[in-house]
């Protein structure tokens, strides 16, 4: 209390100090400018995040995008398609024989999810290979009103390489 009482009553400013324990020097060199390179920045995302912070369609070898997206799952019903999608998720599950199968979630181009059905079949051939976006060529059919794909066919796509690196 006594310490707040002298705070408000004694209205003294403290004085600026007058002189410095050590003189300074005013250092004048231009600091260097740094190259950015995007691609090694999206690699060290990847690398201390576990994924980019940029759209990973982006950063694709390839600009194809897959024949169809999401939002055109149900007009190509039985049919058979290509889709680019960046891997979310998947489910293992064993059929009724007891060999194991998967159900994957996806992302596509435009940021919409799907999902996909992985027969043992076709996960002997093709098995998932870690994250990054995969093409998807299968069957596109649907159950209570919700499109999925049958994968067929799958293979993880390259990422663009960081210039001056292989």
């Amino acid at each position: 209390l006594l310490w707040g009482k002298n705070q408000f009553l004694i209205s003294a400013k403290p004085s600026p100090p007058s002189s410095y324990l050590f003189q300074t020097i005013q250092d004048e060199r231009p600091l260097p400018v740094l190259e950015v390179d995007e691609m090694e920045d999206i690699y060290e995302q990847i690398e201390l995040l576990g994924f980019p912070l940029a759209s990973p369609f982006d950063i694709l070898e390839t600009k194809f995008r897959g024949e169809i997206q999401t939002s055109q799952m149900l007009q190509h019903l039985d049919k058979t398609v290509r889709m680019v999608g960046y891997y979310v998720a998947k489910k293992d599950t064993r059929t009724s024989k007891g060999t194991i199968m998967n159900f994957g979630t996806w992302i596509d181009a435009e940021g919409s999810f799907f999902d996909s059905t992985h027969f043992p079949q076709s996960l002997a051939k093709y098995p998932f290979a870690g994250p990054g976006c995969y093409l998807l060529k299968g069957k596109v059919t649907e159950d209570f009103g919700f499109p999925s794909l049958e994968v067929e066919k799958m293979a993880r796509l390259g990422w663009r390489q960081v210039k001056g690196m292989n």
